[in-house]
């Protein structure tokens, strides 16, 4: 997550180096992350930092294509209209960029939560001896469907658990930044 909100800030805040870098990004998120699997394996070894990098690796793209678009698309007349009334970069930040990137960062996460859980998945199914992915694995091995059948319900909790979590903090932030639910805005006008 941390990768994709920098490289989009970063290539976001540097039109230059957006357009040059942008189409490098995309060649590489064209490449299945799973493929990568057995170099991160190669490089970091069967224990739990392969898997890390799988599911970052899966992650960050999505941030950062939310962050990158979202800060492209940002109002230029708005970050003006702060800089004529005296704002500087940090009021600037604060009333236009903030909100402005606040709903496509949490649309990332929602995004991104799932393709972590998959590539940590991912990565037992092909190195590890532990882990839902690996019973995952032993279970359709083995033909042992209630077996498969209770991994797959524990895949379904955990997504469900984590996009409750996120979902929390989205609306957390929303609110922080006064962008809460505008439907309940419009009724009380």
């Amino acid at each position: 997550m941390a990768i994709g909100t920098v490289m989009g800030l970063v290539l976001g805040s540097v039109p230059l180096a957006g357009q040059v870098l942008e189409p490098l990004i995309a060649a590489v998120n064209g490449i299945p992350k799973i493929a990568l699997a057995p170099l991160f394996l190669l490089f970091f070894g069967i224990g739990p930092m392969s898997k890390i990098t799988i599911a970052a690796a899966g992650v960050s793209f999505v941030v950062f294509y939310n962050v990158y678009l979202g800060l492209r698309l940002r109002e230029r007349e708005l970050v003006e209209i702060v800089q004529v009334m005296g704002g500087r970069r940090h009021h600037v930040l604060s009333y236009v960029t903030l909100p402005t990137l606040a709903a496509p960062f949490f649309a990332a996460l929602k995004t991104g939560g799932p393709l972590a859980i998959l590539g940590v998945i991912g990565g037992e199914f092909i190195a590890s001896t532990e882990g839902v992915g690996h019973e995952l694995f032993t279970a359709a091995t083995n033909l042992d469907a209630p077996t498969e059948f209770a991994g797959l319900i524990v895949l379904v909790a955990m997504t469900l658990i984590l996009n409750g979590v996120l979902s929390a903090l989205d609306t957390l932030a929303l609110k922080r930044l006064g962008l809460g639910d505008r439907r309940s805005r419009r009724k009380t006008v």
